[in-house]
């Protein structure tokens, strides 16, 4: 867990919305502003502190959303996780978000990075259906399998 990351962003909401929210990892070089998070967070907010991989995956599946906060994002891995799992993903609309979310398909996008900005999304997503086997099919796009075989190709083709 760093900075950079829109955690801010995600407790404030949470808190205003009265939402859920389950925030995984250890504060690296992000301890006094966790511990600022923590004293804001209401009732349904846990922090949860370092998970396993096997946790992490369970917790994206059983998560109704992803959030992908960060402005600055190259591309983010995480997302792409989560999205494996059949999680569809509620993201900042910039960066390497923009190579991995599919617009009402795999998940929105939110414009403002705001505590508006993210609740109108919250509340946009709400009112939508996505198909986990749309999220998980499109996470198989960024596979380290369909990597190898495409480079194989590139090379085979070019070289």
């Amino acid at each position: 867990m760093v900075g950079g990351k829109g955690l801010d962003l995600a407790v404030k909401t949470a808190v205003k919305m009265g939402l859920k929210l389950k925030i995984a990892g250890r504060p690296a070089g992000y301890f006094f502003e966790y511990k600022k998070l923590q004293g804001l967070a209401g009732k349904g907010i846990e922090f949860l502190g370092y998970v396993t991989d096997e946790e992490r995956t369970k917790l994206y599946a059983g998560a109704k959303a992803f959030l992908a906060l960060s402005t600055d994002e190259d591309f983010g891995i995480t997302l792409v996780e989560a999205m494996m799992t059949g999680t569809p993903v509620i993201a900042y609309k910039g960066g390497g978000y923009l190579e991995s979310v599919v617009e009402g398909k795999t998940g929105i996008f939110f414009d403002e990075p705001t505590v508006e900005g993210l609740a109108a999304a919250i509340r946009k997503f709400d009112k939508m259906t996505f198909l986990r086997d749309d999220c998980i099919n499109h996470a198989k796009k960024f596979s380290k399998e369909r990597f190898k075989k495409e480079i194989r190709e590139f090379v085979n083709n070019h070289a």
